[in-house]
């Protein structure tokens, strides 16, 4: 147990979130599911919640909850619906991510607005030709003076239609050996201010059996440029 996290502290918020699982996401769950509905309403619930910065570093005004107490959060909420507690650990991945490699200035600037919700994503490693073999994946960055420029397809992708940036899985150098050493995760904002796809961008939402009413798709780019920062 973290220092930080007292015993009364953990069923504090478990309690909480016991209390929003029955109430607010147990009584959609069948509905919405099969239905394919994304639930906005309890992305909003979460974010008041603090779920998007659960294991986010206090520093950068998330929770810093230890593994313990959040993969309890996780059980207790996919216990009712595996949908919401994706759309949330998606995104917590994709700023581990950021916390644990990336610059200070990507943290400074990008974790704060993670912790809100206000950036909102996930990682995007899988690609139609390289499932769990990811040093197979084709996707290629180019460097261009201060950019990269970016080409590629990206599938099963999870919170690429509702969320605006993701961590994507790259080739920077398509000769490594090992081929893995040759990989590069770029940072990618996908939608504009207003909320629109950027160009070269393409997202298509995917038809599943299950684990439905959450954001799964084809990301395709083309010719995408992001700033070698």
């Amino acid at each position: 147990m973290s220092e930080i996290w007292s015993k009364e502290d953990e069923l504090t918020i478990l309690d909480m979130i016991n209390k929003w699982v029955e109430n607010e996401v147990r009584p959609i769950a069948k509905e919405y599911d099969h239905e394919d509905k994304y639930p906005h309403h309890l992305v909003e619930q979460m974010k008041e919640l603090g779920l998007f910065g659960a294991t986010i570093g206090q520093e950068y005004g998330g929770m810093g909850l230890p593994a313990s107490i959040y993969a309890k959060i996780v059980m207790k909420v996919a216990s009712a619906w595996m949908a919401p507690g994706g759309i949330f650990n998606s995104h917590l991945i994709q700023a581990a991510a950021i916390e644990r490699c990336g610059t200070q200035a990507q943290k400074d600037r990008f974790l704060h607005r993670m912790v809100t919700g206000e950036m909102r994503g996930g990682i995007a490693l899988t690609e139609p030709n390289a499932g769990t073999d990811l040093q197979a994946i084709r996707t290629l960055a180019v460097r261009d003076g201060d950019d990269y420029i970016i080409n590629g397809a990206k599938t099963w992708i999870t919170n690429s239609l509702n969320g605006n940036s993701l961590a994507v899985l790259v080739k920077t150098d398509s000769n490594a050996e090992p081929a893995h050493k040759g990989t590069s995760l770029f940072i990618i904002e996908t939608k504009d201010g207003l909320g629109n796809i950027k160009p070269g961008i393409t997202i298509s939402k995917m038809k599943k059996l299950g684990y439905r009413a959450i954001d799964t798709c084809e990301v395709v780019f083309e010719d995408v440029r992001v700033p070698a920062a």
